[in-house]
């Protein structure tokens, strides 16, 4: 991989050994050069977002044609205002080749994108949004929630919860067989989905959900430090130990998203112990979608991920959990130059269109 030499983030003593090759080689070229945003403050970043920002167009595979990709405005009031949504629709060959068109509906997948709740937007998971669109055969609603810091805590979850309600209302019109929805996301879209399963259970109006899929996971947002390092004396989730310094998700990097999203304020503890920052703490895990959790092994995140599956089969909620050996946080996007990214993909394409069928 060459010298480290010049490397403003090169990968950290701790972690290199345990990395696949494959990620490490990719994360050295295209990130260890770079500056990540949590390393400059929030002002600085958010006036050049680029300059700071992954390539993922560089290591994400071909991205399919769709039929259509539409981007309609949903209204939300948390505080008034609107969202866009992005609806892919796959050709008439993908439909037919997927074979889940039911009366002229398709199911659809609403995708809530990663961000740590304060970065990404409609383009962020556009690769893979296409990929399973085409490979399903199912409608995609990609979601445009608002961000922290200027939209902090709980408006990501309220505005994401405003358009899968607008999505059910929409569905004729969509072309969406309301039967078949299923919620998913990576990261923080992730903490969405998982919220908006246990919300959308408690609402009578709503159709029971059909899946959600949730990509290394936000499941409890209770345990990171507003700075320094977690005390392995107080913290549960012995990842936030072993991958401090995981590249593309160091622990650093979770502090500075946390503080944006739920604040440094004498409140923070309080809006972190909400089910929707933290799905974990929720009442009951009863009667939830089937979950479908994929995690990175070498991510902080991997321990709480595994805690909620555990947590979800405990109270009876199908969940199947796959964890895959060697991978950072984001190399679920990367599957043009990483064969383990590849495999993902193909399991989310077969987990999906299982949970699609299953649904009568």
């Amino acid at each position: 991989m060459g010298s480290n030499d010049n490397l403003v983030n090169p990968l950290h003593p701790s972690i290199i050994d345990k990395l696949d090759p494959t990620f490490a080689e990719v994360y050295t070229r295209y990130q260890a050069a770079r500056l990540r945003a949590d390393q400059v403050p929030y002002e600085v970043y958010n006036s050049d977002r680029e300059k700071y920002t992954f390539p993922t167009a560089e290591v994400a595979g071909w991205s399919p044609d769709v039929a259509s990709n539409e981007i309609y405005k949903v209204p939300v009031s948390n505080p008034a205002g609107e969202i866009a949504v992005q609806v892919y629709v796959p050709t008439a060959d993908a439909i037919a080749s997927g074979g889940s068109e039911r009366d002229g509906l398709l199911p659809a997948l609403v995708n809530f994108h990663g961000g740590g709740f304060v970065i990404g937007g409609l383009d962020s998971d556009e690769s893979l949004c296409r990929k399973i669109c085409q490979r399903v055969g199912c409608i995609i609603v990609n979601v445009d929630y608002r961000l922290a810091p200027e939209y902090p805590h709980p408006i990501s979850v309220t505005d994401s919860w405003e358009a899968l309600k607008w999505i059910f209302k929409a569905a004729e019109t969509l072309k969406i067989d309301p039967t078949r929805v299923g919620v998913g996301g990576l990261s923080a879209g992730a903490c969405i989905a998982a919220a908006l399963a246990l919300m959308a259970r408690d609402e009578p109006s709503l159709p029971r959900l059909a899946a959600q899929l949730l990509i290394v996971p936000v499941i409890d947002a209770r345990f990171i430090p507003k700075e320094g390092s977690c005390d392995p004396a107080t913290t549960p989730y012995k990842s936030y130990i072993d991958f401090e310094f995981a590249p593309m998700l160091p622990l650093h990097r979770l502090i500075w998203f946390y503080n944006l999203w739920l604040g440094t304020d004498e409140g923070r503890a309080e809006r972190a112990k909400d089910f929707r920052a933290s799905p974990i703490v929720a009442n009951s895990h009863a009667n939830l979608a089937p979950a479908i959790i994929r995690c990175a092994e070498i991510d902080p995140l991997v321990s709480e991920g595994t805690a909620y599956h555990e947590k979800l089969l405990a109270a009876g909620t199908p969940s199947k959990l796959k964890i895959y050996k060697g991978q950072g946080h984001p190399f679920g996007h990367w599957d043009g130059a990483n064969p383990t990214s590849r495999v993902f993909v193909d399991d989310c394409v077969s987990e999906l269109k299982a949970a699609f069928a299953a649904k009568k």
